[in-house]
């Protein structure tokens, strides 16, 4: 699976209570940012400083995965865990202050309840294609990930969240390189 640091929502991040990924996939920059970002011009057209991304179709076929991965240690205490995945257009005070808090964020796509006996050590709990916005909605320019947590808070959890922009494996390419170079 091909990750890349600038497409990754969390990295071992301790969730105890509900939160949201530790980091905030900015589209327009292709990069992510943790509480404040730079409001760029409206017209991104040949400025260097933010040339803007889009993820495209990955894999050659489809769309990029979130996929969703827990640390070594094996959580206690809460009853379930849900992921849902947010997006947020940018807006006037947001655009004023710089800060990912003033954002308003809307959910395209949750996990069912992920009960306590399913998150186990180092698993995969989670994995989805990237969602598209719903009819209507503003076009996103923030994405993130959040972890919403039943019952009491976890214990002893951490998440892995990344986006894939490649296949499960790389026996896809291992025939395509010339041998003895």
């Amino acid at each position: 699976m091909l990750m890349d640091k600038n497409l990754q929502f969390s990295s071992a991040q301790a969730v105890t209570a509900t939160a949201a990924s530790t980091n905030v996939y900015d589209i327009e920059i292709g990069n992510t940012v943790t509480t404040t970002f730079t409001p760029t011009p409206a017209a991104i057209i040949g400025n260097a400083t933010y040339f803007g991304e889009d993820l495209g179709l990955g894999r050659g076929k489809g769309t990029p995965s979130v996929v969703v991965t827990t640390g070594s240690g094996t959580p206690i205490t809460a009853t379930s865990l849900q992921i849902a995945f947010q997006g947020a257009p940018m807006n006037n005070t947001a655009f004023a202050s710089g800060l990912v808090s003033d954002l308003v964020f809307t959910t395209y796509i949750e996990t069912d309840a992920i009960l306590l006996a399913q998150i186990t050590a180092s698993t995969r709990i989670a994995e989805f294609d990237w969602p598209m916005r719903q009819i209507g909605a503003a076009l996103p320019r923030f994405v993130r990930l959040r972890y919403i947590v039943g019952g009491a808070n976890f214990a002893g959890l951490t998440i892995n969240a990344d986006v894939t922009l490649g296949p499960e494996t790389a026996l896809g390419t291992l025939g395509q390189y010339a041998a003895n170079y």
